[in-house]
């Protein structure tokens, strides 16, 4: 496996480059274009990439770790299996990649645009989903558990048997989104119900020791 280790790259071009089974860690890319690169099966561990450029990129099968995306694109990017774990993806772009069979462990996704995209069944826990765009994601049976999703954007998402259960939901209208078959917690519940205009009040009286 070849190793690229404590690096940095500035503005500099790794298009249509044979990355595979490269293991990167601990290394910087600010402002690179990585378009039509093969990184298949590769492994990234505590880097940093900037406003970078992974347009039509191959990262299939990948096992990224304690690494930063800020503001990258990966329209087109191939991500089939790939592994995020605790990962920063903070404002990042995802139109037309393939997604299929990634796996999010953990980590800071808000800003980013992952609308239309298939997360069914998908675990999504303690995920930090702050103003994303889900907007017309499929979330059906997908898991947001201890997940955070602060003004997030479910207009039109497919949420039937989406498990919203311990997330932290804030800044969205639940009255508006389609919850047949949702799973909530009471505190959800609450919050469904005076978005519905109810007047909610506690009552012990039925309960006894």
């Amino acid at each position: 496996m070849n190793i690229l280790s404590e690096s940095k790259y500035e503005e500099t071009s790794f298009e249509d480059m044979d990355f595979r089974f490269l293991h990167i860690r601990k290394s910087v890319f600010a402002n690179c274009n990585f378009k039509n690169a093969v990184m298949d099966e590769s492994t990234i561990t505590s880097c940093e990439f900037v406003n970078c450029n992974f347009k039509s990129t191959r990262l299939n099968a990948s096992d990224i770790k304690n690494s930063a995306f800020l503001n990258c694109r990966f329209r087109f990017a191939d991500l089939f299996n790939t592994c995020f774990e605790d990962c920063k993806m903070v404002g990042s772009t995802f139109q037309e990649a393939n997604l299929l069979g990634i796996v999010i462990r953990r980590g800071d996704w808000s800003y980013t645009n992952l609308k239309f995209h298939d997360f069914k069944g998908l675990d999504l826990t303690e995920i930090n989903f702050t103003r994303a765009d889900l907007s017309g994601c499929n979330l059906e049976k997908t898991i947001f558990d201890n997940s955070k999703l602060i003004y997030t954007n479910l207009h039109k998402a497919k949420l039937t048997g989406c498990n919203l259960r311990g997330a932290v939901i804030e800044g969205i209208d639940l009255s508006e989104l389609d919850l047949h078959k949702v799973k909530l917690d009471i505190a959800q519940c609450i919050l469904l119900a005076t978005s519905l205009g109810a007047e909610v009040e506690f009552s012990f009286d039925n309960f006894s020791m």
